[in-house]
């Protein structure tokens, strides 16, 4: 019985080493998303930059939060 406790354990470990190693990680959604976070420059807040509102002003391309900062910015 004790033998039996000792195999399992062990099969446990390894299995949960095989998946730290190789398997794929918690949490470990689509993280480009987190890379991908731009500053609008009237606000100064972060947003994802799929969800941002480009604007090229001089141009140089800007990504603003919402439509109400797009207007407001002025450089």
């Amino acid at each position: 019985m004790v033998r039996l406790i000792i195999i399992l354990a062990l099969v446990a470990g390894f299995i949960m080493l095989y998946r730290s190693l190789f398997g794929e990680k918690s949490g470990s959604g689509d993280s480009s998303d987190a890379a991908d976070m731009v500053q609008d420059p009237n606000c100064r807040t972060y947003v994802p930059k799929k969800q941002s509102i480009a604007k090229s002003i001089n141009g140089k391309e800007h990504f603003f939060c919402s439509k109400k900062c797009a207007e407001e910015y002025s450089p």
